[in-house]
């Protein structure tokens, strides 16, 4: 299979070329790296990783060698100079970054007009509770010192100010329900 270029990555595939060139060379360290650090800002599936592994050797962008440890069987990655160059490009690529949100909390917002009137200040608690929880796991983490590269560190520092501001945005929204009275009867049929 022939390399592939940066604009034919998928973004599991970006976060595991830019893991690898940081030294999480198994896919273990991978994914307990994406659980410490993009988890925060961006979700990868964790049974994604090894299949997109396999697709990055095959593309000749990682190398694979065995890193046996005791009685388990691993391998360690490396980026190849293939996999280095579509890494850079993507980072130095000048088009407009797509700007994507995943937020469940905020689709279940979305739809809260079909819930019952009594249900729908729920939906808004309970997203001011998802932000309220992450503002204090970043605010740890940050305070721990757990982000040591000044990039990583300044990527914490903005989810917990989009964290801060999303909790504080919930607190409003709830206000504004209250007071506006748009607790009113579901807009359709459940």
């Amino acid at each position: 299979m022939a390399a592939r270029s940066s604009e034919e990555l998928n973004n599991t595939a970006r976060v595991l070329l830019g893991m690898i060139a940081e030294g999480h060379a198994t896919g273990y360290a991978i994914k307990a790296e994406i659980e410490r650090s993009t988890r925060l800002y961006w979700g990868a599936s964790v049974g994604g990783i090894y299949p997109e592994l396999r697709r990055l050797v095959a593309a000749g962008l990682v190398s694979v060698c065995d890193d046996p440890r005791g009685n388990a069987r691993r391998h360690a990655y490396t980026l190849t100079a293939a996999g280095r160059e579509a890494l850079v490009g993507w980072l130095t690529d000048r088009s407009e970054p797509v700007l994507e949100m995943r937020s469940e909390p905020l689709l279940r917002l979305r739809f809260a007009g079909v819930l019952e009137p009594d249900q729908r200040l729920g939906v808004v608690r309970q997203m001011h509770a998802a932000y309220e929880a992450r503002v204090r796991e970043v605010s740890e983490r940050l305070a721990a010192g757990a982000f040591d590269d000044p990039f990583h560190r300044m990527t914490a520092e903005f989810g917990l100010a989009y964290s801060e501001w999303g909790r504080d945005w919930c607190a409003d929204a709830e206000r504004r329900l209250l007071a506006e009275g748009c607790l009113g009867a579901a807009t359709t049929d459940v």
